[in-house]
């Protein structure tokens, strides 16, 4: 049934009078009206501004994503090789940086000539400086600068001075551990050695080297055999960045230090004659370390002084990686350089 508003009645007393509608009553509904909408509009600005970051209201709704959501994790491959973490060197730390330093390109005969001489790299390599095996020791092994040492493996930076760090009395991280390997490798070849643990440097750099002749002085007087002695060191080199060098390359699958033959001479007006019979084994034996393109071997350094070659038929100096060489790396090159010294000073 449709419903109609009942209609205002005067009291009884009063004529009938119907009742018109009061002044402006339309003006006002639509007023009423705007009012509204304004009051809409306000609402939904408010609401904007109270977004949250994720796009939802007051946070997240089941109409919103998440971030995860909306933006899902890459697929990882099991056989992709993990991200490598960037290395960050603290300040005032020195920097390892690895260098190949073998200059294969430069030829076997390539010498790092600090002399005045020329010598003749390709006669010197065809000269003989051999010996026949026998039961008495024929090598000297020692080290002037026994207490030089080495790092662990796969150290990015060192910290501190590196005179206190690359020096050590440990004989598992210095250059008696080197030297043990050196003689291990020359008996593969069935020489006989002498290994020479004295630490000439045990009282400082200073006088190591009249420390050392005296104990090769000692070991030819009391073994006349003894025809080679080979001091064995380690190198140090900075970039010009104050970066420490490591020397490495990589041999069967193994880091290896590389090697540095460094010959004396009688340029800076020491008595060494018979310096030349020296840089043919330096030259000879870097042909050896360095055969079928293996970089091993550093280009021989001829040099001024003479570093207690003269004291011997033949002696020469090899520096066994660098300071920021590991021991393992240090041990493996010493290894297959007696190994190779060996072969050489037998093959003629």
């Amino acid at each position: 049934m449709e419903r109609h508003p009942i209609p205002l009645r005067a009291p009884a007393t009063e004529p009938h009078i119907t009742l018109s509608p009061k002044p402006f009553r339309k003006t006002r509904h639509f007023g009423a009206f705007l009012i509204c909408c304004a009051l809409f509009v306000a609402g939904f600005a408010l609401t904007a501004l109270w977004r949250d970051a994720d796009g939802s209201f007051f946070g997240k709704t089941e109409e919103s994503p998440t971030p995860e959501e909306s933006n899902p994790p890459p697929v990882i491959i099991p056989n992709d090789p993990p991200l490598r973490e960037e290395i960050v060197i603290p300040q005032g730390a020195t920097p390892i940086v690895t260098y190949d330093l073998a200059h294969l390109g430069q030829g076997i005969g390539y010498l790092n000539n600090e002399t005045f001489y020329n010598p003749d790299s390709n006669a010197l390599l065809k000269t003989d400086i051999g010996t026949a095996l026998c039961q008495e020791p024929l090598v000297l092994v020692l080290h002037t600068h026994a207490s030089e040492g080495y790092l662990p493996t796969n150290v990015p930076y060192l910290e501190g001075e590196l005179g206190e760090i690359t020096y050590t009395h440990d004989a598992e991280r210095n250059m008696l551990a080197v030297g043990k390997a050196f003689i291990l490798g020359l008996q593969k070849n069935g020489i006989t050695a002498i290994h020479c643990t004295v630490m000439h440097d045990e009282s400082g750099l200073s006088g190591s080297y009249e420390r050392a002749a005296d104990s090769i002085k000692f070991f030819r007087e009391h073994y006349p055999s003894i025809r080679y002695v080979v001091d064995l060191h380690r190198d140090a080199i900075l970039t010009a960045e104050g970066e420490y060098v490591r020397a490495a390359t990589e041999i069967a699958g193994e880091s290896v230090a590389q090697i540095l033959p460094v010959v004396g001479s009688n340029a800076g007006g020491w008595e060494h004659d018979a310096w030349e019979g020296n840089l043919a084994l330096a030259l000879q034996l870097r042909q050896a370390l360095n055969q079928n393109n293996t970089a091993l071997c550093r280009p021989v350094m001829l040099r001024n002084s003479t570093y207690n070659q003269e004291m011997a038929p033949h002696a020469i100096l090899l520096e066994i990686g660098t300071g920021a060489n590991s021991i393992s790396e240090a041990i493996a090159a010493a290894t297959l350089a007696g190994e190779a010294f060996g072969k050489v000073i037998l093959s003629h």
